[in-house]
């Protein structure tokens, strides 16, 4: 293989300092059209801690969290682990999508339709977009009625509905510290307002999603109980009226057949009142099992609306792009010279 000595290399890169010059003035115009078409993008975040349902284990946990360990999942069958999955669930996303949100311009809209009509996408993407839209308007019947007109089922979407969720994914994130069992939210968005408001409704809907989930023993219970109830005091009031309506019809006999018959409605009367008596203390036992199970969520840190963007990084794209074309030209004159040096 044909070898040159360092001092040839740098002669021949000495030589082509303007060309260095030039290609990276070209690569930081590029780096700067570049940054500047990509749209700002803001990010809202909030961070919650969940009341743990077992409060030995949360104690335990506490302690293992000082020391660095992990002692495992939560008792429930959905625990905190699983929280991110929840968030990321296209049934979650879907009805993220149609939470009204307000813009910094004061405009009131849909999130699906500020997706839809104010999110900008750099020139690039707006060229690719309207190919796809002109081939699926040649592949597609124009007599087709829009389907984004339609709330969006999350067992049935179609392709672009399906893109739209999941592009969702990336967009509204929950992470889950293992140590403490914080859940941290965050939300991106073009909009800082925007960013806001959907943070504080991913929140929400996450607190009463966890919330249903733990009662829902407890309500199931206490919707039985209360049936119970209402039958009991059915049962109740009918043996009231029996026996005060044979009291009024009989009285002042003195038959021993009148006396049996009212002993017999009377206990009745008692073991229906029993009944009923003992179904409404279940019923405000089930309800204080329905707030024992509800859990309490504290907001460590709230959401606030962000002042910065986090996207694009213009001077680090446009620094990235001037060092691709210096490294690029590096490259170019160093091959030629091997080349150049193979052929004599």
């Amino acid at each position: 293989m044909y070898e040159f000595d360092l001092k040839t290399l740098i002669k021949t890169l000495t030589a082509a300092k303007k060309r260095f010059l030039l290609n990276t003035l070209v690569a930081m115009v590029l780096g700067l059209i570049i940054s500047f078409s990509i749209p700002r993008e803001y990010i809202a975040t909030c961070s919650l801690a969940s009341e743990s349902q077992e409060e030995d284990a949360a104690g335990l946990s506490s302690l293992a969290a000082m020391a660095g360990i992990n002692i495992g999942k939560s008792a429930d069958a959905i625990g905190p682990d699983l929280y991110p999955k929840v968030v990321a669930s296209r049934r979650f996303l879907v009805n993220i999508l149609y939470v009204e949100v307000k813009t910094s311009d004061g405009e009131r809209m849909t999130y699906e339709q500020f997706l839809r009509t104010k999110n900008r996408q750099p020139w690039w993407g707006s060229i690719t977009s309207a190919v796809k839209r002109f081939i699926k308007n040649l592949t597609t019947s124009q007599s087709q009625s829009p389907e984004t007109s339609n709330r969006i089922n999350p067992e049935h979407m179609t392709r672009e509905q399906e893109a739209l969720v999941d592009g969702l994914k990336g967009l509204v994130t929950c992470r889950m510290n293992e140590l403490d069992y914080t859940i941290e939210l965050s939300v991106r968005a073009q909009d800082p307002l925007v960013c806001k408001t959907l943070v504080d409704t991913v929140q929400a809907h996450l607190q009463n999603f966890i919330t249903a989930y733990r009662t829902n023993k407890a309500h199931n219970d206490l919707r039985y109980y209360q049936q119970l109830e209402e039958e009991a005091n059915g049962r109740y009031l009918l043996a009231q009226r029996n026996y005060a309506a044979y009291c009024d019809a009989h009285q002042g006999t003195l038959l021993k057949a009148f006396q049996t018959e009212q002993e017999r409605l009377e206990n009745e009367l008692s073991i229906a009142l029993n009944t009923y008596t003992q179904m409404k203390q279940q019923v405000q036992m089930a309800e204080a099992k329905v707030q024992e199970k509800t859990p309490a969520f504290t907001v460590i840190e709230a959401s606030t609306v962000p002042n910065r963007h986090v996207a694009p990084r213009r001077m680090l794209m446009t620094l990235f792009c001037m060092f691709l074309a210096f490294a690029g030209t590096l490259v170019f004159y160093y091959v030629r010279l091997l080349l150049k040096g193979k052929g004599k």
